[in-house]
């Protein structure tokens, strides 16, 4: 065998130190690495809620005029007084008029992380019963 594939698998079978190094190699390449699952729900939030929430989970401007505002994540009250199972049903049921229902948009894995998510804005960090 010649050409690249030759000097890849070369470089891939390369002995280290007395040890045969193995590399797996996949349709993302060598060097890319799977993201945290904060870092996929942080992701996930900026790309579905932070339009209405903020990217720093403060809340926005009402939708709608005389409308209620986006739910402020920092506000403690609420993450005391609301338990993952009740912010999972609302984000896929949604809210009112100003907020959709996702559905099921997101995974049960991604409503974890998205709900993780929401609780980290909680500075005092002290949440309602799950």
């Amino acid at each position: 065998m010649s050409g690249p594939g030759k000097s890849l698998r070369a470089a891939v079978l390369a002995p280290v130190a007395g040890l045969t190094v193995s590399v797996a190699l996949s349709g993302g390449g060598l060097g890319c690495e799977k993201k945290s699952e904060a870092a996929e729900a942080r992701d996930l939030f900026a790309s579905t809620c932070a339009r209405c929430h903020g990217a720093d989970g403060a809340g926005g401007l009402p939708q709608v005029a005389g409308g209620a505002a986006p739910r402020n994540f920092h506000d403690h009250e609420f993450q005391r007084t609301h338990t993952d199972a009740q912010i999972k049903l609302t984000i896929v049921n949604g809210k009112g008029t100003g907020m959709p229902g996702f559905g099921a948009t997101f995974s049960d894995e991604q409503l974890k992380g998205l709900i993780a998510h929401v609780r980290s804005f909680d500075n005092e960090k002290g949440t309602a019963t799950k």
